[in-house]
């Protein structure tokens, strides 16, 4: 029989003491999980962290659009970058990723978070060694590009899968699966509690999933704004999104072993 996940603590274990996040909505799913509610509180802290980071560099790249077009790429640094990294999740997330040890968080979880940066890292410094002189203006490293390129890289090198989704993806890539389409259609409810991540157990209790939901910016609305059906400067037709307005989701699929 299938039944609904109950709702997941809306506090948990970060940094030296209890930090408010938003509650986790239960998702169906089948069978029971015999993992310990610790140990599933552990994993969805792990991929919420993850997902909170992934996001945090994507809005890194989204704030520094005009320093990328007006320097072909070069005039944001990795040192630059990861400085405000840093700055962008300790102030989303509550945890100075450069004191990872001085946390409650568990070994995994900092091996994780340290590897997530570092993969980001690497993505900036290879944008700045590919990049030439003539590539003058627009360079096309938008937020979905930078998160593709540090999800694929993460995932082939920890075997956590960082996904980027929507109902509506323009990359064939990241079509949603039935589970993440269930979300994406969740987090589409405009009734739908706001920045409130959707998770689950896997019926063989072998892998943890999470959801993630996005929201659109300002500078999102560049390329997905309005009016609708219009052409961006990607190429691509335009959604009609609204400042605020849900945008999709950073899917985390996170095995229960290491």
């Amino acid at each position: 029989m299938r039944r609904r996940l109950p709702r997941m603590l809306a506090c948990l274990l970060i940094g030296g003491g209890l930090t408010a996040i938003p509650p986790t909505v239960g998702f169906e799913q089948s069978g029971r999980s015999s993992l310990p509610f610790h140990t599933v509180l552990e994993l969805e802290q792990t991929a919420r962290l993850l997902a909170v980071l992934l996001d945090s560099g994507r809005a890194v790249i989204n704030d520094n659009q005009m320093v990328l077009e007006g320097s072909q790429g070069k005039g944001l640094t990795t040192e630059a970058f990861e400085r405000q990294l840093v700055d962008m999740f300790r102030g989303r997330a509550g945890i100075d990723l450069h004191e990872l040890d001085d946390t409650v968080l568990a070994p995994r979880t900092k091996r994780l978070l340290r590897a997530l940066v570092e993969t980001s890292r690497q993505v900036i410094a290879d944008l700045r060694r590919d990049l030439q002189p003539q590539d003058a203006g627009f360079t096309g490293f938008i937020p979905a590009v930078f998160g593709a390129r540090v999800s694929a890289r993460f995932t082939d090198h920890t075997g956590v899968r960082l996904k980027q989704t929507s109902l509506t993806p323009r990359n064939p890539a990241n079509r949603p699966d039935a589970y993440e389409r269930g979300a994406l259609e969740a987090f589409a409810d405009s009734a739908y509690p706001r920045e409130t991540v959707i998770s689950e157990m896997t019926a063989d209790s072998a892998s943890f999933r999470l959801m993630f939901p996005l929201y659109a910016t300002r500078h999102c609305l560049d390329c997905h704004g309005e009016p609708k059906g219009v052409v961006d400067r990607m190429g691509y037709p335009r959604e009609g999104l609204v400042l605020g307005q849900n945008a999709g989701a950073i899917s985390v699929l996170l095995p229960v072993k290491p």
